[in-house]
């Protein structure tokens, strides 16, 4: 019985894993794509709560310049209420002298919190 029981948090735990890669890739993309109403949907209440939308499009550093992110690692709490998750993002910036911009790349660390039981999942301004 033992064995069902892991077998079910693991299957809960992959289930949350490809939920929160999914909403985070989906975030980044909306940020690199300028969509920031979009973006904003994916903070924490907490965080709407004290930047109104407006505020956050005007504080919103990095659209024009993050040309792609990909989701490469969430690490989940075993409460299940909390998640890392690590985000390769590439910024591609112009350089005096060089005709094309110049790429580069570097891990963005997120926390991910669901707040209740069926709460959606939601990225945590640090």
């Amino acid at each position: 019985m033992s064995m069902l029981l892991a077998g079910s948090l693991l299957a809960a735990c992959s289930s949350t894993e490809s939920v929160i890669t999914e909403f985070a890739q989906q975030r980044w993309d909306a940020m690199i794509s300028g969509n920031l109403p979009q973006a904003y949907e994916y903070y924490t209440d907490a965080f709407k709560a004290t930047t109104p939308l407006d505020v956050f499009k005007h504080k919103a550093n990095g659209v024009g310049l993050w040309s792609k992110a990909q989701v490469k690692q969430v690490q989940c709490e075993a409460s299940g209420k909390r998640c890392q998750v690590a985000v390769d993002v590439t910024v591609s910036m112009k350089m005096r002298g060089l005709s094309k911009p110049v790429d580069t790349s570097d891990v963005v660390n997120e926390t991910w919190v669901k707040d209740g039981w069926f709460s959606d999942w939601r990225y945590v301004k640090q």
